[in-house]
Formats: structure tokens, C-alpha cells, sequence
């Protein structure tokens, strides 16, 4: 008895562990081959300060910006031969690789001469490459040409040889942004120490280079994933670094970051009704490795039969209204997001002007564009005459709706319980036709 019980035991184990594992397709690896931007560092306009140098040692920029009675620290450095050169500045780097040293940590110097944007005299651009505060042994210097744009600066983390950080920096242009301009005089003459800020016309631009992708495509589903570089130190599988998931071959990925968990097979996904595990991220973001698990349970998508989270979105007039998703729970109603970029923008426009026109008396329109402008939206409701009402969405909305692509439809009844999700505006007019709905 004792031993068909054990037995029996055993082939329920046996059972169980063969469906979990059967439910775990095979490992599919994405190579990453592209630099690309994100949401949010596409919209910041990060600023280099530069100092004016005034002889040894140096002030860090630690406490910059801080609340603090802390007081900020010194260094002394070996600069280049600077004969021949004037107007001398320096200017830091934020570098995650360099945040265990004991001066100058996270940073890496740099040291511009002939920054005084005259015509003739290119700004000469030296930088610490080799982490030991000596810019005289870090090879010849880069001039900036501000016709060409920019220049790229690479850093090699000290502790990995193959791990690297690249940041692109460039000018502002003279008499434009003068409002953000000056309130970025403002803020590092009031936050810079002892340090004299060169402002903002004479420091630099940064664009960081941390945002690495690649694509996937199998028959059900197709693509981009992303990995953030968050502190900047060559390394993307850290605990703070980001997933993201985006569209196939998207240039800019969306704001929808997820936290890379420490231990390995913690970080996952959900994409088009499936869930992703996240196996393996290269230190360096050469590649990652996902796995589906057929049988997970989702966490993250709309459930049809259950109610469509509240939310709140604005109207794209030049004095814009707020409207709350709840003034519509009385009445059938087709919410949309959509945006110029999509394939099937014509088609769905043409289907929503029939809706509006002929079944208004049956069912709500709601249209959210994310994307482009609000003066682009009233300039494109005028230009076509569109008959239906056009909000806007936000990353946040976005993110409620767990939105994936563009468009997305989503057909609720009254208390906006949900009815049917990805129905295009095509399939909701025949609905419409054969009088079901």
C-alpha cells in the first residue's frame, strides 16, 4: 500500500513537472544591433555645465544641485600643453563606471580650450579616457565643429575592458531656447559651489548613447526589445537597468521600462496575450534570451466581462478640456488609439467618418491620438473635416490600456465594462451593419 502510494506521489510530481516544462517553449536568443532612442531621454535636453578654469585643484560636481551643507570635493589633475590655446574650461562627464574611485567619482574630466565660439577657433575638446585625472597621455585631442553637429566620446569601464559608454556632445544654438537657457544659467550659478559657470551657450549638449535593441519575429507576434543602460557604466544587466518592450523596428521605444530583476529568470514581459521570461541579458548588451511560458497566468492586459480602469484625457483644442472615461459608461462605446504612423491609418479613418455620420444614435466615439501634437491633431481635423471627437492620449493611459501597437480598440458597454478587445474601427462598422451591436 505505502509503496502505490509513493508511487502514485511520483507520477504526480513526474505529471506536474513535465507540464510546466512543456509549457516552457524553447529559449529564443535576440541579438541586439542598434543603438536607439527612448521616450524620455528623446525629450531631455541634458546639459554639460562648463567652468571656467582658474588653476588647481578642481572643484567636483557631486553635490551639484543638492540641499546640502556638504561641502564638494577637490582634486588636482595634469592637464594637456595648452600653448597656444585660450579661453580654457573644464566640464565632467557623468561616467557609472568611475563611481568606486576616490576622487572625482562617477565622472570623467574633460578639458576644453578655445571655447569661446569665435569664428575660426574651433572649441579642442581633451578627455580623461584612461581614468588616472592626467589628460596629457590620452592622445591627441577632438575639435567640435558646430557645423558638423557633434562629436562622440567613448568611455571603457576600468573594471570590464569589453563594457562601454558612448555620449554625443554638442552646442546649443545661439539666440534660440533663450527661456530654458536661462533658467539653466540660473540654476548652475546658484548650484555649482565656488565653481564660475561659463553658461549655458558656451557648455554642451549630451545625448546618451545607452539604449541598445534588437528585433524578434516568429508567426504569431512581432517585436523590438531594448535594454537601458540606467547609470551609464557599460553594463546593462544590473538591478537598475531597464527592459523595454517596443514595436518592430521602431527607432524610438517607448516609455513602458521595466526594472531588470538581480537574480536571473525574475524579469519578464507580456506581449500580444503572452508572457515572456527574460533567461539571460549580456553583460555588455550583446544579446538577451526570452522564453514563453504558454501556461502563465497574464498580469498585465484587459480582460474581457471586466471594467475599463477610469482614466482622464485631454482635448487637443488650443484651450484644452479634461474629460473622465466615466462620462461614457452609459452608453456603448468604441475607444481607439491611434496615430499617422500606423498602416491602416486611411482605411480606419474612412470607417470612423461612417460610424460618426450613421450610428452616432448607437454607440460613443472616443478616438485618442499619442504621437503627434495637439496643433498637429486640430490641423488635421480641419483639414479633413473629421466629424468625431479626438482626445489625447499619455504614456499613462497608454500603459492602463496595455497598449502594444498602434491602433488599439477596445469596445466597452455601459459602466464601460468591457465587450471586445483589438477590434478596429472596419470590423466595429460591420458590427454595426449587421445590427449587432
Amino acid at each position: 500500500m505505502i509503496n502505490t502510494i509513493l508511487k502514485s506521489g511520483f507520477l504526480v510530481c513526474l505529471l506536474i513537472f513535465s507540464r510546466h516544462s512543456f509549457a516552457l517553449k524553447p529559449p529564443q536568443k535576440i541579438v541586439l544591433d542598434q543603438y536607439v532612442e527612448d521616450a524620455i531621454g528623446k525629450k531631455m535636453q541634458s546639459v554639460i555645465p562648463v567652468y571656467k578654469f582658474a588653476g588647481m585643484p578642481l572643484e567636483d560636481p557631486i553635490n551639484n544641485g543638492q540641499d546640502t551643507k556638504k561641502p564638494f570635493g577637490y582634486f588636482n589633475a595634469k592637464l594637456p600643453d595648452m600653448k597656444g590655446y585660450r579661453d580654457t574650461n573644464y566640464f565632467y562627464i557623468f561616467f557609472g563606471g568611475l563611481s568606486n574611485r576616490k576622487d572625482l567619482p562617477g565622472y570623467a574630466l574633460g578639458i576644453v580650450a578655445n571655447n569661446g565660439r569665435q569664428f575660426g577657433k574651433l572649441a579642442t575638446i581633451w578627455i580623461d579616457k584612461n581614468h588616472n585625472l592626467d589628460l596629457s597621455d590620452d592622445g591627441a585631442p577632438v575639435t567640435l565643429d558646430e557645423n558638423i553637429g557633434y562629436i562622440e566620446i567613448t568611455l571603457n569601464n576600468p573594471d570590464n575592458s569589453q563594457a562601454r559608454y558612448t555620449v554625443y556632445i554638442s552646442r546649443f544654438e545661439m539666440n534660440t531656447n533663450t527661456s530654458y537657457k536661462n533658467l539653466m544659467d540660473m540654476y548652475y550659478e546658484a548650484n555649482s559651489g565656488t565653481k564660475k559657470y561659463a553658461l549655458t551657450d558656451y557648455s554642451f549638449r549630451e545625448q546618451r548613447i545607452n539604449t541598445i535593441a534588437g528585433d524578434y519575429k516568429d508567426e504569431y507576434d512581432s517585436f523590438r526589445v531594448a535594454i537601458k543602460d540606467v547609470n551609464c557604466n557599460g553594463i546593462y544587466n544590473e538591478g537598475n537597468d531597464y527592459l523595454i518592450i517596443g514595436d518592430y523596428k521602431t527607432p524610438l521605444m517607448p516609455d513602458n521600462k521595466i526594472v531588470i530583476e538581480s537574480k536571473a529568470g525574475k524579469t519578464f514581459f507580456e506581449r500580444n496575450g503572452k508572457k515572456y521570461l527574460v533567461t539571460e541579458i549580456n553583460a555588455i548588451g550583446n544579446y538577451v534570451v526570452i522564453q514563453e511560458d504558454e501556461n502563465a497566468k497574464l498580469t498585465k492586459t484587459l480582460v474581457v466581462g471586466k471594467k475599463l480602469k477610469k482614466f482622464k484625457f485631454k482635448t487637443p483644442d488650443k484651450e484644452a478640456k479634461t474629460i473622465s472615461s466615466r462620462q461614457y459608461r452609459k452608453k456603448t462605446t468604441y475607444w481607439y488609439v491611434w496615430n499617422f504612423s500606423q498602416d491602416s491609418f486611411t482605411r480606419d479613418t474612412a470607417a470612423l467618418r461612417i460610424i460618426a455620420r450613421d450610428y452616432a444614435d448607437k454607440i460613443n466615439l472616443v478616438t485618442l491620438n499619442y504621437g503627434e501634437t495637439p496643433k498637429e491633431i486640430r490641423a488635421f481635423m480641419i483639414r479633413n473635416s473629421i466629424n468625431w471627437s479626438i482626445g489625447l492620449s499619455t504614456q499613462k493611459i497608454n500603459d492602463q490600456l496595455f497598449l502594444e501597437k498602434y491602433p488599439f480598440g477596445v469596445l466597452t458597454e455601459k459602466r464601460l465594462k468591457i465587450k471586445q478587445l483589438k477590434i478596429s474601427p472596419e470590423e466595429l462598422l460591420l458590427l454595426l451593419k449587421n445590427k449587432q451591436i
